[in-house]
């Protein structure tokens, strides 16, 4: 499969393409006001609050299937000491992610410097997926992270050469977001811009591309005749799909 070059043109062309079909002036309206939440609740507590996280979920998973997950009620607990300590200069953006999605016992142990932060609960206190917890980092820091999900990560795998396009594992973030920042650059465009692009880019072009690469791996015996390519399929089908893309000249 041949990719296109990610300038300019690429970016503007393909965000118009997202906002066509994802909400429109709604979505980026909802988008650039939960910013300003988020610019809001860090200078009046140093976190972010029940509401504009509620906000973000809402926008980021229209199933509300994480907002669901979130327990509400240790949200000053176990959630409000991660927010002010991302926040925080002080943590080198590397670690930034890690504190989002660990756990009480990981943390302890891999991040010294967040030892004590969930010393007041009981348990693992689990942190948020990687989806989720990028997305609340791009919220804060607009130009330093972007979200990565199974539309981008699998786009930015194609095209950078990324180790694995599966969203939810951690260990490929620094690769993604050095690429997509790397595409901020020489385009000059904001990471919402391409993450917005690279998205409608996927939904149009490469999906339906691994759809119809999925039918023929199928018919020549693949693992499963019922086979419905969603986005929920198993990362190891996708991964197969799009290595055979890959391929294709």
């Amino acid at each position: 499969m041949k990719l296109p070059y990610f300038g300019r043109d690429f970016v503007m062309e393909w965000e118009c393409k997202h906002c066509q079909c994802q909400g429109g002036n709604e979505d980026e309206h909802e988008y650039q006001e939960i910013v300003k939440a988020v610019q809001r609740d860090i200078a009046k507590a140093n976190t972010i609050s029940k509401h504009t996280l509620d906000r973000i979920l809402k926008w980021k998973d229209k199933r509300e299937l994480v907002k669901a997950k979130v327990n509400w009620g240790q949200y000053d607990v176990i959630y409000t000491p991660r927010f002010r300590l991302i926040i925080a200069d002080s943590i080198p953006d590397h670690h930034k992610l890690f504190i989002l999605i660990w756990d009480k016992s990981d943390l302890s142990k891999k991040l010294p410097v967040a030892s004590g932060v969930l010393d007041n609960i009981h348990g693992k206190a689990r942190g948020f997926g990687v989806p989720i917890a990028s997305t609340v980092l791009h919220f804060i820091f607009p130009d330093r992270f972007p979200i990565i999900d199974i539309r981008t990560a699998e786009t930015v795998y194609l095209a950078c050469k990324i180790k694995s396009p599966n969203r939810g594992d951690y260990q490929i973030y620094d690769s993604f977001r050095s690429a997509i920042l790397e595409i901020a650059r020489k385009t000059s465009c904001t990471l919402h811009q391409i993450d917005r692009a690279l998205f409608a880019y996927h939904r149009d072009i490469i999906q339906p591309q691994m759809d119809a690469v999925c039918k023929t791996w199928i018919a020549a015996g693949g693992h499963g005749t019922t086979l419905n390519l969603t986005l929920d399929a198993p990362s190891t089908v996708r991964r197969i799909i799009l290595d055979a893309l890959k391929r294709d000249p």
